[in-house]
């Protein structure tokens, strides 16, 4: 079965995926532009490339998208998001589709972590200060004398609760649709999401992005954070409205937030001009470890549908 990978990396710095797929005697067709592709690239890719089976990234399969491939048989999806892919199609087409939740969970966790500290402490200010030839030390806070909130606590955010346990913020208040996952958190409060917005000094969303959550955080919701909190955002672009946080730390400049995804990608929007915005290239799942584990294991599963067998992780 002709097989692409369209995400990137892919087998990099880590061959083991591929050497697999070849050993199963799948000889994949990389992604050729080093990169995410565009809309038009990725439709130029199908067209040319005709797949049965595509280990995929964060770009869209919608309905437009699978129509120029009728005949792709599965999506192997490289991560945790299903946001990207239009599950409801892929029912109707009989195509199937799994992917890595548990891979990427711990290196996302830990790059909120660094976030919150670097928030704190202004370190990305402070090292732009020091070469440009200041010396600006400035007073942040300690996490022990902040009050976190998590919104969302299925893999990730109870990742969070488990590493801030050791640095014993002040508070730590959650909140989850599943009321379930609430329950017995040792040292967490159970909160709506405006009590968390209203109390809390630094604010972590790790929910999916859904018609439901599209616009999750926008003004309204700025309005009730404090003047100098710390907003992040690793979960998917969409769930905080972008123009609505640009406003906000424009008009609060101790205020700071911190943003992995983005509504587009690559992004290129207004908050890069802010001093006060923490800004990565989707770098959540970007450890040596994480893409490993995600890529081995859209490979196993690649490998799992030609050979008729039971799948880790099926969606669809």
């Amino acid at each position: 079965m002709k097989t692409i990978v369209t995400t990137h990396p892919y087998g990099c710095p880590e061959v083991a995926p591929l050497e697999y797929l070849k050993s199963m005697g799948i000889e994949p067709t990389l992604n050729s532009v080093g990169r995410k592709y565009s809309k038009d690239e990725l439709k130029d890719t199908l067209i040319k490339e005709c797949p049965d089976i595509i280990i995929a990234g964060t770009e869209k399969y919608n309905a437009d998208v699978l129509d120029l491939i009728p005949n792709l048989k599965m999506i192997s999806r490289v991560g945790i998001g299903l946001d990207s892919v239009d599950l409801d199609e892929c029912v109707k087409r009989n195509i199937t589709v799994t992917y890595t939740p548990d891979a990427p969970s711990n290196a996302v966790a830990e790059l909120t972590l660094c976030q919150m500290l670097n928030m704190l402490r202004r370190v990305q200010v402070v090292s732009h200060c020091l070469k440009d030839g200041g010396w600006k030390r400035f007073i942040g806070r300690d996490i022990r004398d902040c009050n976190v909130g998590i919104i969302g606590v299925g893999r990730i955010g109870s990742l969070m609760i488990e590493k801030l346990q050791g640095m014993k913020p002040r508070r730590i208040f959650i909140n989850d649709i599943v009321e379930e996952r609430m329950h017995d958190r040792v040292r967490c409060e159970s909160a709506t999401k405006h009590q968390i917005l209203r109390g809390c000094d630094i604010v972590t969303i790790h929910i999916p992005l859904n018609a439901e959550n599209l616009g999750y955080i926008s003004e309204k919701d700025f309005k009730l954070m404090k003047r100098d909190a710390c907003i992040i955002n690793m979960s998917r672009g969409g769930i905080i409205n972008e123009e609505d946080l640009f406003a906000w730390l424009s008009n609060n400049p101790d205020a700071s937030a911190a943003v992995d995804t983005y509504e587009e990608e690559p992004y290129k929007g207004s908050l890069v001009k802010l001093s006060n915005a923490y800004l990565t290239p989707h770098l959540g799942s970007c450890t040596r470890k994480s893409r490993f584990d995600m890529e081995m294991s859209a490979a196993e599963e690649v490998v799992n549908f030609t050979q008729n067998k039971r799948f880790n992780n099926q969606v669809v």
